[in-house]
């Protein structure tokens, strides 16, 4: 697998894109790679989904009398955790393993783009 370097937003989105994905048309060694994947994506998911609770949390701490600061000041750290990049493993299928992925699911244009970016070997 190539090692690549991707934003923290697209990790979670494609997550969360990969999660409730069917594999019904995929090879069983591209099943594999694929639970290998997921295995991979769920902590830097489940990093940004604590951080932005924890953010949220801390801003109303800060701010309690001032809604509209808190929230400012939490998205403004949700954003900085989600642009932040880090490296990963994730270019494992073929471009004919990622047409068999696609056609078992039923996803919009933007998604597949989404996904192709990240899984697809080039």
């Amino acid at each position: 697998m190539e090692r690549e370097r991707a934003t923290k937003k697209r990790i979670t989105d494609v997550f969360r894109f990969l999660s409730n994905a069917r594999m019904s048309r995929m090879l069983d060694d591209e099943k594999v790679r694929m639970i290998q994947l997921l295995r991979q994506l769920k902590p830097v998911a489940i990093e940004v989904q604590d951080a932005a609770n924890d953010a949220i949390k801390t801003a109303h701490d800060e701010y309690p009398d001032n809604q509209e600061k808190a929230m400012q000041i939490a998205e403004q750290a949700v954003q900085d955790l989600l642009n932040a990049e880090v490296e990963t493993d994730t270019h494992i299928l073929t471009a004919e393993g990622f047409k068999r992925l696609v056609l078992s699911n039923d996803w919009t244009l933007g998604q597949i783009d989404e996904i192709e970016q990240v899984l697809v070997v080039v």
